[in-house]
């Protein structure tokens, strides 16, 4: 009776709610590239709202060099080009499979290797200046 209804597992409802979270996703990108936020609540919102629909789908979402948000979904082949094809024009958003970036080096944010402590606790080296 209060199961999780059907149509809350489609395509066209998952865009729909991140169309209308979007906004919110350019914001919490911008406070994170100022380091005045951490970006686990970020990718686990809509890692969570990507399961419902199957559970091999991830995202991960990166600003561009040009100020764009790009959103990059992996997962089943044939689940994530249905997912594509419902995806809406969003204004200031790009949203792509991982086989269409052009970086194959690039690691997801949750798969970066975090620094040891070794390298934390060593004491600053080098000089730096100010550009004028």
């Amino acid at each position: 009776m209060f199961g999780r209804r059907e149509k809350d597992a489609g395509p066209k409802r998952f865009w729909n709610w991140f169309a209308s979270e979007a906004q919110g996703y350019t914001n919490a990108l911008e406070a994170l590239a100022r380091g005045e936020s951490d970006a686990d609540w970020v990718f686990n919102a809509l890692n969570q709202r990507l399961a419902r629909i199957d559970a091999s789908l991830e995202a991960d979402v990166v600003r561009t060099l040009d100020g764009a948000c790009h959103l990059t979904i992996s997962g089943s082949d044939s689940v994530v080009h249905a997912l594509l094809a419902a995806a809406p024009a969003l204004v200031g958003w790009r949203i792509s499979t991982r086989a269409e970036t052009a970086d194959r080096r690039r690691v997801p944010f949750r798969a970066a290797p975090r620094p040891s402590m070794d390298s934390l606790a060593q004491p600053l080296s080098g000089h730096h200046e100010a550009w004028a």
